[in-house]
């Protein structure tokens, strides 16, 4: 009899499969998963702002020229000192670091309320070290400022002359003692005017200071005649810790002069501030 090879091969192929493919009889191996290799992956770099906090503040239009009669005036707490400067160090954000004996070091070291032009420069040492024949202060942020100005006497007081001065630049003012305040109001603000002609008996000055701080304020007040160019003059309590102001003139340039003070109040709430201040007149 002929066989159908075709039939012949279905029942083959059967028979295959119901015996496990024609295999081994045992149960097949587990399939196990590869992971590709894992590449890692750098997060991409996000460049940060440094806040103000621990920077200097301010700025100047112009650097210092520090002539040849070139002075000071310096404050801090328990400390006030004013002299000829003869040796001025003016970092590139315009601040001093050496004026005259009195060097400010540190890492960090900041000078905050940083202003002036060719005829002064003016700021608050606010963080790092300064160091005078008296010793060592360290300024660690908090009310412990020193306040400086440095600017060029006038070679000869105007026969005469009236001039108007300007707003001011001002540092904030610092708290120095007195009534306790919180240390939110460890610095104010200020702000002012002034007022300056020459006659037969020298310059004659009249300045307003307004200074606040915490919610409460305070005023200086001063008007005196300076008798010639190099001259200075105290009023009030500026040397205690009551309220009052040093006096000083300075060279602006041609046809301008300044008007400086390092100054004392004491607010209504019986706390003691002071500050430096700087006036173009012209």
């Amino acid at each position: 009899m002929q066989l159908n090879h075709a039939f012949v091969l279905t029942l083959i192929a059967g028979s295959l499969v119901a015996c496990g493919g024609g295999g081994s009889s045992s149960p097949a191996d587990p399939v196990v998963a590869v992971n590709p290799p894992v590449v890692p992956v750098t997060p991409p770099v996000v460049p940060v702002t440094p806040t103000a906090t621990g920077e200097d503040t301010g700025s100047v239009s112009a650097r210092f020229v520090n002539g040849d009669n070139s002075r000071f005036v310096f404050t801090s707490i328990g400390l006030q000192s004013n002299g000829k400067a003869s040796t001025l160090v003016q970092d590139t954000s315009g601040a001093l670091s050496t004026i005259g004996s009195i060097v400010l070091t540190g890492n960090p070291s900041v000078t905050r309320d940083i202003s002036g032009d060719a005829a002064f420069a003016q700021g608050r040492w606010f963080k790092g070290a300064f160091s005078n024949i008296s010793g060592a202060t360290t300024l660690t942020g908090n009310n412990a400022s020193a306040h400086y100005v440095a600017y060029n006497v006038l070679a000869a007081l105007p026969a005469s002359g009236t001039f108007t001065c300007d707003a001011g630049a001002f540092t904030s003012p610092s708290y120095t003692g007195g009534s306790s305040v919180p240390s939110s109001a460890n610095f104010g603000t200020a702000s002012g005017n002034a007022s300056l002609s020459f006659d037969g008996s020298g310059a004659k000055v009249a300045l307003t200071i307004d200074a606040s701080a915490g919610g409460s304020t305070g005023k200086v007040t001063a008007t005196t005649t300076l008798a010639s160019a190099a001259s200075s003059s105290i009023t009030g309590g500026y040397l205690s810790n009551g309220t009052g102001a040093q006096l000083m003139l300075g060279d602006g340039g041609t046809g301008r002069y300044l008007l400086l003070a390092a100054y004392k109040a004491q607010l209504a709430n019986g706390a003691n501030y002071q500050g430096v201040a700087t006036f173009r007149c012209s």
